[in-house]
């Protein structure tokens, strides 16, 4: 457990490090697909867990000041927020093709979520890619983990490994609250405001149920719709 929270640790610091070297240099990597996401055809089902209302409201405040200092970015809203638990279909403009295997994976995830308890994530500070700006998270006792090994190990056994982690092998438990859409010309004073809040307090989330949701490549409210909620067991 404390070898894979330090790790955890480590990939925050490691992200921090290559944006900052981006925003010090003035190029840190813009999404053009943003600038009309009615044009982008990648979907995507995923398994995800929302922060508590207590967690949005202080990110929230933290997106308002971001937004006043770099405005014409990408900010994503409160009911946006979220944490990936694990990619069942990656975004792709192909994902009717693998809507049909969707059942049986569902079926694996009833029979491993049923088992699973509820645990807590602690939301401390901020971190960045040269692409995006993310909320720290911290699962107690690697649970968030655990449980992805268990969802995996379940898919493999079952011949539906090919279907996960296609992008990533995801294995913090970040938010992601901005991603970068056009130009910028004070990229080192963004920095600096990320900086002050590196270690930020964000509160803590009590999970106790994980959605099963399809969306679009940065989840937009607009096109996300929750399949299935799973309840986690309560201690």
């Amino acid at each position: 457990m404390r070898g894979r929270l330090v790790e955890g640790v480590e990939i925050y610091q490691q992200l921090w490090t290559e944006a900052s070297a981006a925003f010090e240099r003035g190029c840190p990597q813009i999404d053009l697909s943003l600038l009309d996401k009615s044009k982008d055809l990648r979907r995507s089902v995923t398994l995800a867990l929302r922060p508590s209302v207590g967690v949005q409201a202080k990110v929230s405040q933290l997106v308002s000041e971001l937004a006043a200092i770099a405005p014409g970015q990408y900010f994503y809203q409160p009911e946006e927020f979220h944490v990936t638990v694990l990619s069942i279909i990656s975004g792709t403009e192909l994902w009717r093709q693998e809507m049909g295997q969707l059942a049986a994976g569902r079926a694996l995830i009833n029979e491993v979520l049923a088992r699973q308890p509820a645990f807590t994530i602690r939301f401390r500070g901020v971190t960045a890619s040269p692409s995006a700006v993310m909320i720290q998270g911290f699962p107690a006792r690697d649970a968030l983990n655990k449980l992805r090994d268990e969802l995996r190990t379940a898919f493999a056994q079952n011949g539906l490994i090919g279907q996960l982690d296609r992008r990533y092998k995801i294995s913090t438990a970040h938010i992601t609250i901005i991603r970068f859409s056009q130009a910028f010309t004070d990229w080192k004073k963004l920095a600096s405001l990320l900086a002050e809040n590196r270690e930020t307090d964000f509160g803590e989330t009590t999970v106790d149920r994980i959605q099963l949701v399809w969306s679009d490549w940065y989840a937009s409210a607009v096109t996300a719709r929750t399949l299935q909620e799973y309840r986690l067991q309560q201690a």
